[in-house]
């Protein structure tokens, strides 16, 4: 399989819009929208599976894992600027910090910035989810243009649904489906299948994408977020000729305490 981009810069480092030590009034519904002050922390354990099935060859499979801390350092800044300490299964732990423009599209990470492309992470994100609605209910929907690859797609159409509500709590689940065509975030046009002990280099040329999941947000933050996506995949080479295959990927997050992240 290609190898898979796990970088610090690609855990969900999202708008935690606040001024002072609390809320600001918002245009967007509470259950989508952080509201922070300076200390709070916020933890979460994730992972990502990518397996790839070939008739005749062994199921290639990788998986990662971790966990993540956020404390906001500053919430008087717009953006606030957070602290993040990560620690992937297997790797060294790190640090860094971030600040969100454009709530939270955008992910500067030590000063250096780009779109924010993560499948999942700690909060609410616009560039897959859309921009938040002001009010919310049961059974809304909306569509989301995703114009560039991502952690688990390519560019594509998805549609979001509001499927559990609780305004008490400020809390809501909403659910995500869409497709697209072309390449994933990080793809590589080429692979290795085996079988056996035997490696054999092929070409990959990817199908129409299909994802599916579901989310639950508390006043923006991410308690527990599921999200599976398929593409069939033909491999090629002078020697195997064409091989059609099946890809498939999920991602599993949850909310943690704090400092149980660490």
């Amino acid at each position: 399989m290609s190898r898979t981009r796990f970088l610090p810069a690609l855990l969900a480092l999202l708008s935690l819009s606040a001024t002072g030590g609390g809320a600001t009034p918002s245009a967007t519904a509470a259950a989508l929208t952080p509201a922070l002050h300076a200390g709070a922390v916020f933890g979460n354990v994730f992972s990502r599976t990518i397996a790839l099935q070939a008739p005749g060859f062994d199921d290639a499979v990788r998986r990662v894992s971790g966990t993540a801390t956020y404390r906001v350092l500053d919430a008087t800044t717009t953006p606030p600027q957070l602290r993040i300490d990560y620690h992937y299964d297997g790797r060294p732990a790190g640090s860094g910090t971030v600040v969100l423009p454009d709530e939270g599209a955008t992910n500067c990470y030590d000063g250096k910035c780009a779109p924010n492309t993560d499948a999942s992470g700690l909060a609410y994100n616009p560039l897959l989810w859309g921009r938040a609605p002001a009010t919310l209910r049961v059974g809304q929907r909306w569509t989301v243009d995703i114009g560039a690859p991502w952690e688990l797609g390519p560019a594509g159409r998805q549609t979001v649904t509001v499927v559990a509500l609780d305004p008490a709590s400020h809390t809501v689940s909403l659910e995500r489906e869409g497709s697209g065509n072309g390449p994933w975030l990080g793809d590589a046009p080429q692979l290795a299948l085996t079988r056996g002990d035997r490696s054999y280099p092929v070409t990959r040329q990817s199908g129409r994408a299909h994802w599916h999941g579901r989310t639950t947000f508390r006043d923006g933050i991410v308690l527990s977020d599921e999200l599976v996506s398929t593409r069939p995949v033909t491999l090629a080479s002078a020697q195997l000729g064409r091989i059609e295959g099946v890809e498939r990927q999920y991602i599993l997050l949850n909310a943690t305490p704090g400092e149980a992240a660490r």
